[in-house]
């Protein structure tokens, strides 16, 4: 499978890249297997090893192994780490770092992305991505859902926009916010759990 044309920078060759380069650099302190970094890139894992290994060799990365198995980690002390970060944490670093921030919000059940940010990410035209827009779905607690997504926008360098809608308002769409939001493209977040 051939990896599409990278949506969020052109500086990047593919989404595949700006993906895996998100999760490294946007969660520096953390380890991930060739595997994990093809799931979260939803790629095939020799696509993604092929990535890991283009970064190793630019030693962009680190790897542990242990016996077969490879654990990647951003090398922190590259001369180019710092600009590198820049450029992902504007493309592709939302996908990063959302997940984990809204982790410990109850009552969360679905998250996504939409407006300019997804319908660069569908390889849609639009204007420049200023900020983030999150629709967070399910019965939460509102301020602490918003403390989360907030908490990431220093990181980012963004702003990060939440609306909130019911599962059942959700399910049903018929508010004119719902059915806006579902026809124009999203990006759903995978929640950590």
């Amino acid at each position: 499978m051939k990896p599409s044309p990278a949506a969020l920078s052109p500086l990047l060759k593919s989404d595949a890249q700006g993906l895996i380069l998100a999760q490294l650099f946007m969660n520096p302190s953390d380890g991930y297997s060739i595997s994990d970094l093809a799931r979260f890139a939803k790629v095939s894992v020799p696509t993604a090893m092929r990535e890991v290994d283009r970064l190793l060799d630019a030693r962009l990365v680190t790897q542990k192994t242990f016996g077969r198995a490879r654990l990647i980690q951003v090398n922190s002390k590259h001369l180019l780490h710092d600009a590198i970060k820049q450029i992902v944490s504007y493309s592709y670093g939302p996908l990063a770092v959302l997940p984990s921030a809204l982790y410990s919000v109850d009552g969360l059940e679905r998250a996504f992305i939409y407006g300019p940010y997804a319908a660069h990410l569908r390889h849609e035209l639009g204007p420049d991505l200023h900020e983030v827009d999150l629709l967070l779905v399910g019965y939460m607690n509102r301020i602490e859902a918003s403390k989360a997504a907030e908490r990431v926008e220093g990181y980012l360098g963004r702003a990060v926009n939440v609306q909130f809608v019911g599962s059942s308002e959700w399910q049903k769409g018929e508010t004119d916010f719902v059915k806006e939001v579902q026809s124009r493209p999203l990006v759903e977040l995978e929640l950590c759990t």
